[in-house]
């Protein structure tokens, strides 16, 4: 344990906590010496841990939320709990501005009261957008959001900004950009890809022309953790390597590292409407501000 990263003694809640993120963040916070632990999620969690307590609880239901946020009382908060449906189609802005906007809204009107020392929101590379800026992207405004996920994202920035200006409260968002890592679920590009070249099955995907900025998932616990102890807070920091990686690249750097006999089809997916073609973040704010050096290769999760 870091003992710079000494969780004793908080109260702390992670919204999505079941997640893949949100379950990770919560073992490293347990194993930096935090005690109570509470998750609020749509799904139940049966891991018998005395350190942490499962709510299931839907963010748009504030009156079961606010019971719950009134019973916890947090000293920290991490909000990772969101709808990630990345469809470049508006017709599905309403859902994800009901969880990604209002829920939002909702555990902030449910902390009103509650004295928590930081507010931790994850939001996303994908606000940066549109042909306003270039990258490597930094923490700046004048952005068209790239989806109706980014644009609920970017609301949700917006509703905690407002929120801990008015209260004031204090908070710290964090851009995420994309990330991989051990048992990361199935719906990924890192992940699909690992699994059919596992079984040397053929792989297809789009010519591969897209620049990712990929983290390890370690690195990006560290900046959650990180994120919540600082003073440097009511700031927004990107949270990625600063290096583009192609995903073609990618697809055929990994076929070497396991040795696979898969064939890579490029070009047998077309690519989504509204691509980002390069997604590359400046993470000289973080560095500075917070102390974060990224420090395992991505590649680690094609060799594990």
């Amino acid at each position: 344990m870091d003992p710079l990263m000494n969780f004793k003694g908080e109260r702390i809640l992670v919204t999505g906590g079941v997640g893949y993120l949100g379950s990770n963040l919560i073992s490293q916070l347990i194993q930096n010496g935090c005690d109570e632990v509470h998750s609020i999620d749509l799904e139940r969690n049966e891991e018998q841990n005395p350190n942490i307590t499962f709510h299931q609880v839907n963010l748009l239901d504030f009156p079961s939320l606010s019971d719950v946020v009134k019973e916890i009382k947090p000293t920290l908060v991490y909000h990772l709990a969101a709808n990630l449906n990345r469809s470049r189609d508006f017709s599905i802005v309403q859902q994800l501005m009901d969880v990604n906007f209002t829920g939002t809204a909702n555990i902030l009107n449910a902390l009103e009261d509650v004295p928590y020392k930081n507010f931790v929101y994850t939001s996303t590379s994908e606000v940066y957008g549109g042909t306003a800026i270039t990258p490597p992207f930094k923490e700046i405004g004048g952005f068209v959001p790239a989806s109706p996920y980014s644009l609920s994202k970017y609301c949700g920035e917006m509703a905690l900004k407002t929120f801990s200006e008015l209260k004031e409260k204090k908070y710290t968002i964090l851009r995420m950009f994309n990330f991989l890592g051990l048992n990361m679920p199935t719906n990924f590009f890192p992940s699909q890809l690992k699994e059919k070249l596992d079984r040397n099955e053929n792989f297809s995907m789009t010519l591969g022309e897209q620049v990712r900025d990929y983290l390890y998932l370690s690195d990006v616990i560290e900046a959650l953790l990180l994120a919540g102890l600082t003073e440097n807070t009511n700031q927004v920091y990107n949270v990625c390597s600063g290096e583009g990686v192609s995903i073609r690249e990618m697809a055929e750097k990994a076929k070497t590292k396991m040795n696979s006999a898969s064939n890579i089809e490029f070009g047998a997916l077309p690519y989504r409407d509204n691509e980002v073609w390069n997604m590359v973040g400046d993470n000289s704010k973080i560095q500075k501000y917070l102390g974060w050096r990224q420090k395992t290769s991505i590649w680690k999760y094609f060799e594990e």
